[in-house]
């Protein structure tokens, strides 16, 4: 099971100490949303349904807000960095007020035919509806490209020779400290931890190990140059991508300021 690896949303992320920059960002963040604009484009498309459903003579209770996931883009990417983190949680997240995404809302069948069924003034439901006054039919938040982009380069990057032999070190680092057979710093251990003591124990070995072998500075510097020779390849469709993107923000702020 992966902590790490190529997963998750952009956000205007601190690298500080595990990169060896103040404020660390991969080339490809350029071209994603932030996490702020991301959760505007939330809460507008939430409001939007209410509308919806209001005016459709519906109405349902506020929906839940859906936060987006992973605020921290470099977060755990290449594996734990967080030392105060790994002590006190081990490989669990601290708690949070932002609680994974909610299921979808209980409605009655004649709200459920307004919310996402379909009719010819408004297909596909009030939920359709509210992505079309975003202009997000296709989905344009979700900058495709860019995030396949940011895979590919993290799939490439893992099997540099360079990464593996940062790996290796760190792989070393962990048998020395009393954990043999880790072999990567972005998968979890294979057994079960005899309690949390002992897992903290251990998540706190790989953040002291993943320093020490300097993988986390090594991984990133090579995934950004990886990454700035695909964006150079394909600059014209990931600025038209973040375009169309950046015009579904400022309709979503248009409709909060409302």
């Amino acid at each position: 099971m992966s902590v790490g690896g190529a997963v998750g949303y952009a956000t205007t992320a601190a690298g500080r100490e595990e990169t060896g920059t103040e404020r660390a960002r991969l080339p490809v963040q350029a071209f994603l949303l932030s996490y702020q604009q991301r959760d505007d484009l939330n809460r507008a498309y939430e409001g939007l349904v209410e509308r919806c459903m209001r005016e459709q003579g519906v109405p349902v209770k506020a929906l839940t807000h859906v936060r987006p996931p992973l605020k921290d883009f470099l977060a755990r990417r290449y594996g734990l960095t967080d030392l105060e983190q790994a002590e006190q949680y081990g490989y669990g997240l601290p708690p949070s007020g932002h609680a994974a995404p909610p299921s979808a809302p209980k409605l009655t069948t004649a709200q459920r035919r307004v919310y996402d069924g379909a009719s010819e003034e408004r297909p596909q439901g009030c939920v359709g509806w509210a992505a079309r006054q975003l202009g997000d039919d296709s989905r344009a938040r979700d900058t495709p490209y860019a995030m396949q982009l940011q895979r590919t380069t993290w799939d490439a990057s893992a099997k540099d020779p360079r990464v593996v032999a940062a790996v290796a070190r760190w792989s070393s680092c962990m048998s020395a400290r009393g954990y043999p057979g880790r072999t990567s710093p972005v998968d979890t251990p294979g057994k079960v931890l005899a309690g949390k003591a002992a897992e903290r124990a251990q998540a706190t070995a790989e953040v002291r190990c993943n320093r020490s072998s300097g993988v986390v500075r090594q991984w990133f510097a090579v995934e950004a140059a990886y990454q700035e020779a695909a964006i150079e390849r394909d600059k014209d469709t990931l600025i038209a991508e973040r375009t169309a993107a950046l015009r579904v923000v400022e309709r979503a702020r248009a409709a909060l300021a409302d």
